[in-house]
This record gives structure tokens, C-alpha cells and sequence, in this order.
């Protein structure tokens, strides 16, 4: 793993936060600047999501900045409650079968 690897993991952005850009229109998260762990999720979630994705509509998340591509805060916050909801469901089912093979 590399050193810019191991400055993004998510347990170096937890206790400081994201570094957000601030906008007069509003706040934005570089794509390369996403904890290194969730970087290749956020990209497939985008990816089969594409009205966050296509720029011709309303719903897009994605913006061009000075420094590449970044999504809206609005966007990394759909992503981090679709990223829970999908851990709790996991969780769920786990915990539904380890019930199961108690009985």
C-alpha cells in the first residue's frame, strides 16, 4: 500500500473528517480525496445509479472542480445512507440465520 493509500484510509479521515471544498454554490468531495476503502464502491454505486451521474440532469452528484471530478456533499451523503442500509440488512440476515441454527 502506498503512502497517499495510507493517508486516505477511512481511520486516518474519522477523527479530522473529509476535506470538504467549500463554494459559494456549495460543498463538494474530491473523488481522489474519498477514503481509500470505499473509493471503488462509490465508483460502482455511481455507476448503476446513472441519473447521479449523467450532467444533463438535476439529479447529477457529480461536479468538475479545479482539481478533478468531486460529488456534491448531498451525494456522498446518499452514498454513505445507501453504504448503512446495506450493512444493517447484511447484519440482519446474519443475525436471522445464527437464530435459525440456535433452534
Amino acid at each position: 500500500m502506498s503512502l497517499q493509500q495510507k493517508m486516505r484510509l477511512l481511520s486516518a479521515w474519522l477523527p479530522a473528517g473529509l476535506p470538504y471544498v467549500e463554494t459559494e454554490v456549495g460543498s463538494y468531495l474530491y473523488l481522489h480525496d474519498v477514503p481509500y476503502e470505499l473509493e471503488s464502491i462509490l465508483a460502482r454505486w455511481l455507476l448503476l445509479q446513472p441519473e447521479l451521474t449523467d450532467r444533463d440532469l438535476s439529479t447529477c452528484v457529480l461536479v468538475e472542480g479545479g482539481k478533478g471530478i468531486a460529488i456534491t456533499r448531498e451525494g456522498w451523503e446518499s452514498f454513505l445512507c445507501w453504504l448503512v442500509e446495506t450493512l444493517r440488512a447484511k447484519l440482519d440476515d446474519m443475525e436471522q440465520a445464527h437464530m435459525e441454527q440456535a433452534q
